[in-house]
């Protein structure tokens, strides 16, 4: 794969006004707002599950509390992690039987004390779930949210409106043709956005929908 894709800019930190689209305006609310105790997100991958936990957690370390998140596809949820106030678990379906027993541990404590609070995500909504059936019931005290993934005109405008903001006139053309031949979670089109600017400066061209093709056909160059 070529170098120009391989660099691209770390992903900004998480916050909640980056979020776009208008489909999941009460969940917005809901986790801004850091009332609700228990919160189950699921949704297609790439629909901003991960960055909704993770600035979910940002914003509990900004008002003082003690916050953790983990991605249970890639690290353990341990009883030491569990006891965070505010506990955000991605891919719960990834959870292995100690995994599952520290969740179910944390749901009890922040039930019986009435202090902390979890967010959970995954693929499929609970019932769908391989866990074991007492944390399951567990999770029937969530508010349970299905993710809504911003249309593909949505994902446009949000490109527009990132390349205005870098000074950069593109024709909407170019970015319909990146969403049916990028990955099409907008953090993905986003970050290809700012490899495709650093790839015209370098080359001193005007961004067009040639570029852009010469630009993705590297990613299969050595």
């Amino acid at each position: 794969m070529n170098q120009l894709l391989l660099d691209f800019p770390p992903p900004s930190e998480p916050a909640f006004d980056a979020f776009l689209g208008q489909a999941n305006a009460e969940l917005l609310h809901v986790l801004q707002a850091g009332q609700a105790p228990f919160v189950y997100l699921w949704g297609e991958a790439g629909s901003g599950k991960s960055h909704l936990l993770r600035a979910w957690t940002a914003q509990a370390g900004e008002q003082g509390k003690t916050a953790c998140y983990v991605d249970v596809a890639g690290q353990a949820l341990t009883e030491d992690k569990a006891q965070a106030e505010r506990l955000a678990v991605d891919q719960v379906e990834c959870l292995d039987e100690a995994g599952q027993a520290a969740l179910f541990n944390a749901f009890n404590r922040i039930r019986q004390s009435g202090q902390g609070a979890l967010l959970l995500s995954a693929s499929c909504a609970p019932a769908a779930l391989a866990v074991r059936e007492d944390l399951r019931t567990r999770m029937g005290y969530c508010l349970v949210y299905e993710i809504r993934p911003l249309s593909d005109e949505e994902k446009i405008h949000a490109l527009i409106q990132a390349a205005q903001a870098r000074q950069l006139h593109i024709s909407p053309d170019i970015f319909r043709y990146l969403i049916n031949h990028w990955r099409r979670d907008i953090d993905s089109l986003l970050r290809l956005l700012d490899a495709l600017d650093r790839y015209a400066v370098t080359r001193q061209r005007t961004i067009t929908l040639a570029l852009l093709k010469q630009l993705l056909q590297q990613q299969d160059t050595p």
